[in-house]
């Protein structure tokens, strides 16, 4: 995936050639960070920022079309007046990179004087490309493969421009023949493909070098196919995550699978499906996995790519380029940078359920004596790409450790309210039904909703929409066992949710009229909670967010506080393009028993951040044992048309509790009543107020048993 960059790289100019009446470099003024960001999101591929003359201009690979939409929506487009910085050195001679038909040091030429050499590196052609290249598969390790030895696969060079993925997929081959420990490589059938596109990689090396697709002909002249968004899984969706425009960037192609070289990827995996992948990518630095076509969809092995990847507050992968803007990778869904469909990663975590990643590696670098900032051309610097394929090694290695046993999870409930979601082991059945108690105290059962977007690997995460029911706890029956969550508070913004103080409220709510909204430096904290003989507490909330992972200042952090306020610590954090709302689990230890515990949002850099239905929610919970059905509730009507309406139940030993509810979870009445008496007498028309026709609910609950009726108020006159 070409990224975009805060910063400049150096500056291209397109060499004449087939497609240069088509594409052409262009620049394009902006304002700074938030401008190419837009351009990202308008589906431009921006290469670069520079500044001239006291301006900041994205150059950016346009063609006429994409420069009218652009124009259409207020941006100057005009051809690239500013000086090349770089350009394609003459006759191949680089020192680091090398093109794919260089005599004696191309990656052709390297790859077969490496397996002539090695025992352990073996070279296969698995198919060719649209020019008759072949795609080269090396195998590290045994020659044939085992049904017992778990695949792994690391892929380079979708895209031609992004030279240095090809260097660390070199690397990788050559390390991994000299350096893993031979018990690891005796247990895995580890592939590396180089160069995934090896006819568009030659031609930047002969007439463009930032060109990005294959060298398909298109029917209206124009060339290429982007061989990242014409896989078979979530093709063409929509026209956000890719294009259907043959002179575009992210070009889809005609149907999915449409290229020789996608068509090559899919048949290797029919024969070797991964366990795990990692397909590299340049730049920006980042660690992605699926889902990344519609904002805010989470993958039910979200746990699995969590724990291989890590999180904002620790990322596995650091970045120890001079100059870069980050320090470490950020892991996420793929849409935290932008959506993309027909992409590698989700048609292989769907296919085959691999954990599949895409590493942007490095966020770019500035040379000392030039400051220039370097993207898509990375510098032909060896000791920096050596820094970059050092940076990511530990996750390779850490990716073929994991194809022998993928981390486990505990199975658990992700979101009670307004809608449960709840992930099981994949290979238990299905559960049959999933039970609710609402605010009212109404036990209710679902069924079970499959949806094969959601089965995983390791799990299976199911969703229930049940926020007509205003759920406050769950049970999964079947499958999960005694599985059970229970929220303690919950709170959104609306005009009850009193004693949060900081952002503002805004419309743009999940349920109600209401969320929380920050946009610039801000915090949001909440009342204290006593969760005295509470265990196994965690915080739900969901939230949507706009940011940019360009700039990592621009972020929001969750911190929680024992001791009310006195102190804090973080606990999640949460960057880049999230705008739909998404739930949020975030296990709190140190909150189990405490009598003052506190949450606090923290915004900060300008980042854009909305929270809803934000809760502490416990594992431990007993109300399904409590609330177990008694006899039925006696009313003196149903429905109702006088003013008053006798309420009575079985006797009981100890006082009863008396609850009337609307049909939203709105409490009406709370009574006790002690024995001997066991009736109670509802007056519609206390306080001056007139009850509304409609339905309600009356809760009884006596002797450690709940009793309930529906009761229909019908009265002439409302």
């Amino acid at each position: 995936m070409a990224r975009r960059a805060p910063r400049l790289v150096a500056l291209w100019c397109l060499a004449a050639g087939p497609a240069a009446a088509q594409l052409r470099v262009t620049a394009v003024p902006i304002g700074g960070p938030a401008g190419v960001d837009s351009l990202a999101r308008l589906g431009f591929e921006v290469a670069e920022v520079r500044s001239v003359d006291g301006r900041l201009f994205a150059v950016i690979v346009s063609e006429p079309r994409s420069e009218q939409r652009l124009a259409a929506v207020g941006y100057l487009v005009q051809p690239l007046a500013i000086a090349p910085t770089a350009a394609i050195a003459p006759a191949d001679t680089y020192r680091v990179y090398r093109s794919f038909e260089k005599p004696v040091t191309g990656i052709r030429a390297t790859l077969a004087a490496w397996a002539a050499a090695d025992t352990l590196i073996h070279v296969d052609s698995i198919g060719a490309s649209l020019e008759g290249r072949p795609i080269l598969a090396v195998k590290i390790g045994a020659a044939t493969d085992a049904p017992g030895r778990p695949n792994v696969l690391f892929l380079g060079t979708h895209h031609a421009r992004e030279w240095i993925s090809t260097e660390v997929a070199m690397r990788l081959i050559r390390w991994l023949a000299d350096s893993l420990p031979r018990s690891l490589l005796a247990a895995r059938d580890i592939w590396v493909v180089p160069v995934e596109n090896p006819d568009g990689y030659q031609y930047t090396f002969t007439a463009d070098r930032l060109w990005r697709k294959n060298r398909r002909p298109n029917s209206d002249g124009t060339f290429g196919v982007d061989p990242n968004r014409n896989y078979p899984g979530l093709w063409g969706v929509d026209n956000a995550g890719s294009s259907p425009v043959p002179g575009a960037e992210t070009y889809r192609g005609t149907a999915p699978a449409s290229e020789p070289e996608t068509q090559v990827m899919v048949a290797f995996h029919a024969a070797h499906p991964p366990v795990v992948a990692v397909s590299y990518h340049s730049y920006t630095g980042l660690v992605l996995y699926p889902y990344g076509f519609r904002p805010g969809e989470l993958a039910p092995d979200q746990a699995v790519f969590h724990a291989l990847a890590g999180s904002d507050l620790a990322p596995f992968v650091r970045d120890s380029v001079p100059a870069s803007i980050r320090s470490a990778y950020h892991p996420g869904p793929g849409w935290t940078l932008y959506p993309t469909n027909g992409e590698y990663t989700e048609w292989a975590y769907r296919a085959h359920q691999t954990i599949a990643f895409t590493t942007e590696l490095t966020s770019g670098c500035c040379t000392p004596d030039s400051g220039y900032y370097y993207g898509f051309a990375f510098p032909d610097d060896s000791a920096l790409v050596e820094r970059v394929f050092r940076d990511n090694l530990p996750f390779a290695v850490a990716a073929i450790q994991a194809a022998g046993a993928l981390p486990v999870a505990e199975s658990r409930v992700e979101s009670v309210w307004p809608e449960v979601r709840v992930s099981l082991d994949a290979a238990a059945p299905a559960p049959a039904s999933l039970t609710v108690r609402n605010a009212s105290g109404q036990l209710l059962t679902r069924n079970a909703l499959a949806d094969s977007l959601w089965r995983g690997r390791l799990w299976y995460s199911w969703r229930s929409d049940v926020s007509v029911d205003t759920a406050r706890a769950v049970r999964v029956n079947g499958a999960g066992g005694g599985l059970a969550a229970e929220l303690i508070t919950l709170a959104g913004a609306e005009d009850g949710d009193g004693g949060w103080t900081g952002w503002t409220r805004s419309p743009e709510a999940l349920m109600g009229t209401w969320s929380w909204s920050a946009t610039g430096e801000d915090t949001l904290t909440s009342p204290s909670v006593d969760l005295r003989g509470r265990t196994r507490v965690w915080l739900q909330l969901w939230n949507k967010h706009r940011g940019s992972v360009y700039q990592p200042a621009q972020r929001g952090l969750v911190q929680f506080s024992a001791d009310s306020g006195a102190t804090w610590s973080d606990v999640y954090a949460v960057t880049g393009d999230g705008p739909a709302w998404y739930p949020v689990r975030v296990d709190l230890p140190a909150a189990s028993g405490t009598p003052r515990a506190r949450v606090r949002f923290v915004a900060t850099g300008g980042f854009a951040w909305w929270v809803d239905a934000v809760g502490f929610a416990t594992d431990s919970t007993s109300v399904f044992q409590v609330l177990t059905v008694a006899a039925a509730v006696g009313v003196s009507e149903n429905p109702v048309r006088s003013d008053q309406v006798v309420v009575s139940w079985p006797l009981g030993v100890t006082a009863a509790r008396v609850g009337i509810y609307t049909f939203t979870g709105d409490r009406l009445i709370s009574a006790t009543v002690a024995p001997p008496n066991n009736e109670f007498v509802w007056d519609l028309t206390a306080g001056g107020r007139r009850v509304a026709n409609g339905a309600y609910l009356v809760i009884v609950q006596v002797d450690g048993r709940v009793s309930r009726q529906r009761l229909f108020v019908t009265r002439s006159g409302q």
